[in-house]
């Protein structure tokens, strides 16, 4: 009697890994794109606009303001294990890192991320990731409401506390005893 035939698996994906993530990189595969690694697969990210740029910019101006320069980064990758790095718009450290790398969960006190064209995103699959990766705070910027989302207190993968600030509303800063203002 003859066995029913099955195909073998003839799945085109690739799950990749943060090294081989990396490599790909560094032999300058992505440097045309913006590209992010989430759960072994990459997905290429829009590239920022004008609009998106200029808010990320004032963002980090508005933070070197208030703690210290060696503390506040723009547009740098976390690394959250095997098989995912997600860039953000900005970020505010625990303490200065002093070597060129990926950042890890641990060395992050606040991400913040400019939401042009990306605000389901970022306030979906982005914020729980922070959140179960115990990320103190989490801005999304929507400039189409004129708000900063503030997310805090990190519990079970998601954030306990979520407030909504509007621009020209002081906005405090984790790590310092200041404010900025967003606008």
């Amino acid at each position: 009697m003859n066995k029913p035939f099955q195909l073998a698996d003839t799945s085109t994906k690739a799950a990749f890994t943060t090294a081989e993530y990396l490599r790909m990189g560094e032999a300058g595969a992505f440097d045309d794109m913006k590209i992010e690694l989430v759960d072994g697969e990459l997905e290429r990210m829009m590239s920022p606009m004008s609009g998106h740029a200029g808010k990320q910019a004032m963002l980090v101006g508005l933070l070197f303001q208030v703690a210290d320069r060696g503390l506040v980064l723009g547009e740098v990758g976390i690394d959250f294990g095997d098989d995912t790095v997600l860039a953000c718009d900005a970020a505010v450290l625990r303490a200065p890192i002093g070597e060129d790398r990926l950042l890890s969960p641990g060395d992050v006190q606040l991400v913040v991320e400019v939401a042009q064209t990306t605000l389901s995103r970022d306030q979906g699959s982005k914020r729980v990731r922070y959140a179960a990766a115990g990320i103190p705070e989490y801005w999304v910027v929507d400039g189409d409401r004129a708000v900063v989302h503030v997310y805090r207190e990190p519990v079970e993968g998601d954030y306990a506390l979520i407030s909504t600030v509007r621009f020209g509303e002081p906005l405090a800063v984790p790590g310092t005893a200041a404010t900025i203002t967003v606008s």
